[in-house]
């Protein structure tokens, strides 16, 4: 069995567009493009956008994509800039490792997080 990549990442200060933290659509559409072309199987997705806080412009997302191989999460907060990742594609047969680091790279690519917490954690 090869060893496989879960990556739980907090994005801190995100300078991305604004939308990708609250428009529900955009992100789901945009999230789901990068797991498919990875090569992921999905089975079932389900995203939920919060009503704003108080102190909030829009509320934030959550999202959550079955793939065959695992999972993928994330969570926004726009009022705070902040977002939350967890992405782990596990296989039997094959090392999906640099697909997982690719589509977290996507992902930052798109937050521009002024500052990232990122944990790695290797499963078997």
């Amino acid at each position: 069995m090869a060893k496989s990549l879960h990556i739980l990442a907090d994005l801190y200060n995100c300078n991305g567009e604004a939308k990708y933290l609250s428009n529900v659509k955009v992100i789901k559409e945009k999230v789901l493009e990068m797991i498919r072309r990875s090569g992921f199987t999905v089975v079932d997705s389900r995203f939920h956008k919060f009503a704003p806080g108080t102190n909030a412009t829009d509320g934030g997302i959550t999202g959550v994509i079955v793939v065959s191989e695992s999972h993928a999460a994330i969570h926004t907060w726009p009022e705070k800039g902040f977002v939350n990742i967890d992405i782990f594609f596990c296989s039997y047969s094959r090392d999906n490792s640099k697909k997982t680091e690719k589509i977290f790279k996507k992902l930052t690519d798109l937050y521009k997080p002024r500052k990232m917490r990122r944990r790695d954690v290797w499963r078997d």
